[in-house]
């Protein structure tokens, strides 16, 4: 068994440190990390085809479907489609899978906020097979909703005279308009024949718009069919972090400057170049005679300086060391997030793994 990405060893790239500014008592590095996902995946799933399964069982249905919940057959079809695009997008984006697409489109349910029956088993790794992927990933059931209201308000208009301009009030329109996308999604394991996920994602939006009158404000709301594509949109792109670790940034402030020990300015302007390694040595130096205050402070940066370097157990130490030897109660509550981190890493290194055939 192998690894297709050691987080220990590569820690140091995926934390491309940012330093962002300034502020009155910190200065702030952004670092991008790669986090776990809540579902972890068999590490033998590293190829996923994605399914449209939203296909109506007939056209009658759909028509009845459509008369019910108000929605035209070629706005669900593109609003899906959108859907699994960024679901397709968003997966990609993760080092964890690859990804591929099905052509085929599969009759699922009646309704959209309806799970069907799973697919069986035969016609899971029928799927699997030709795509020579190790899991399918379905989208099982959509629907979609778009609530307008409207109301009248002084609204802003802008008039000119002559070569000025200015603002002024009238009365007007101001309208709403509220998507709300629910889609079920399913994750097929044909090795293990387990169903590895299943989850109803629900998203939502609110757009606005106004105008004088409310036929001008309605001309400038967002459409129905735009809208359910942009909701749908947020559903795929959020279910994929759900089962793909995903790159996050994290912000992390260390301390400028001392007022008793030059040294903490020096080691933070070095961070500043992301010169990372000789700021950690500067501020090392310093700390034989440090007094409380500025100890703390050298021994925090220091542990910061470990964390962008991706060593998480040296800086988990000189964290815990700035509360320890020096009082500083940061470095208290820093060692309980690096904590945090260090059972991140572990929960990663396991979602990263990859088999040998």
């Amino acid at each position: 068994m192998n690894f297709c990405l050691s987080f220990k060893n590569t820690l140091k790239v995926l934390f491309a440190a940012i330093l962002l500014f300034a502020s009155g008592c910190s200065k702030n590095v952004t670092m991008t990390r790669l986090v776990p996902a809540p579902v972890t995946v068999p590490s033998h799933v590293q190829k996923i085809v994605l399914v449209d399964r939203t296909k109506p069982q007939s056209e009658g249905l759909a028509i009845i479907e459509g008369i019910i919940t108000g929605e035209l057959p070629f706005e669900v079809r593109n609003a899906v489609q959108a859907t699994l695009s960024s679901l397709q997008m968003s997966l990609n984006s993760s080092p964890r899978f690859q990804i591929v697409r099905a052509t085929e489109r599969l009759p699922g349910g009646i309704f959209g906020q309806m799970f069907p029956n799973p697919l069986d088993w035969y016609t899971v790794e029928q799927l699997a097979n030709r795509y020579d992927a190790d899991a399918v990933l379905t989208l099982e059931n959509f629907s979609s909703d778009f609530v307008v209201t409207d109301q009248q308000r002084l609204i802003k208009k802008t008039v000119t005279e002559g070569k000025t301009s200015r603002q002024i009030e009238v009365q007007g329109w101001y309208v709403e308009g509220v998507a709300n996308v629910s889609a079920g999604f399913r994750l097929y394991d044909p090795k293990d024949r387990n169903m590895i996920d299943q989850q109803r994602f629900e998203k939502k939006n609110l757009w606005s718009a106004e105008g004088e009158t409310k036929a001008q404000a309605l001309a400038l709301l967002i459409s129905k069919a735009d809208a359910a594509r942009a909701v749908g949109e947020m559903a795929g792109a959020g279910y994929a972090t759900k089962i793909a670790p995903m790159y996050a940034e994290i912000n992390r402030g260390f301390f400028p400057k001392s007022k008793t020990n030059p040294a903490v300015a020096q080691g933070a302007r070095l961070a500043e170049v992301d010169q990372w390694e000789q700021a950690i040595e500067t501020w090392k130096a310093a700390l034989p005679g440090a007094d409380e205050e500025s100890g703390g402070m050298l021994a925090y940066n220091i542990g910061v300086g470990y964390e962008v370097l991706g060593s998480l157990d040296l800086a988990k130490e000189w964290a815990g060391r700035a509360y320890t030897d020096f009082g500083l109660k940061k470095g208290r509550n820093y060692t309980r997030t690096l904590n945090g981190l260090l059972q991140q890493q572990a929960l990663l290194d396991q979602q990263m793994e990859k088999q040998d055939y």
